[in-house]
């Protein structure tokens, strides 16, 4: 369990105090890049207002999804916002973010031996509460030592035809659709009757 997600406000300023910028007095303004999409603005303006209250100037930069890769990757950004999916169902999917080996990356730029150490010694073991253990450490490594804020997703929205079974609206982008079947019966009423009607 991450003992910082949650909001403290008065936290947060004492913690900007003892960093030297009480108020955030003497702390200059921050750049924050996100991509050029609705949902990626409003994310980065919701971080703007949350800083706002600590005294701490955010200007937000829209990029096209290409610069914003090109700036992470050279190490351009002060700040930036990134998402990242479970494109297989395993911790490992975003553990290995953290990896310092990784050559798929979103600008963590994180290098620490003992985390390595720890991820090359769970990847290599089979599913089984011993490997749980070590992602449960890992994630708690990570938690205390990482530069990173766990933003959040939007709501999906999802219609599909009644006669579509077993859907289901999953972060796991991958292999959910083998478990789909289509109600042909269903589906072939439901296009009678939209024929017989003109539609």
């Amino acid at each position: 369990m991450n003992p910082y997600r949650k909001y403290d406000l008065q936290k947060a300023k004492q913690y900007l105090a003892e960093a030297g910028y009480p108020g955030g007095k003497g702390l200059p303004e921050i750049t924050l890049d996100v991509s050029a999409t609705t949902d990626a603005r409003q994310k980065g303006e919701f971080i703007q207002k949350c800083m706002e209250k600590l005294g701490i100037r955010i200007s937000v930069i829209s990029n096209t999804f290409p610069e914003l890769v090109k700036k992470i990757d050279t190490g351009s950004t002060m700040m930036h916002t990134i998402s990242w999916v479970a494109y297989y169902p395993d911790a490992e999917v975003f553990l290995k973010l953290f990896y310092s080996k990784n050559p798929v990356g979103i600008g963590i730029n994180y290098h620490h031996p003992t985390y390595d150490a720890l991820y090359e010694q769970a990847v290599n073991m089979p599913d089984s509460p011993a490997r749980t253990k070590l992602y449960e450490q890992l994630n708690q490594f990570v938690t205390e030592q990482v530069p990173v804020i766990y933003n959040m997703h939007l709501n999906k929205i999802v219609l599909c035809q009644g006669w579509i079974k077993n859907y289901l609206l999953s972060d796991c982008i991958n292999g959910t659709e083998i478990y789909m079947d289509v109600d042909m019966a269903q589906k072939r009423k439901i296009l009678d009757k939209l024929h017989q009607e003109g539609k």
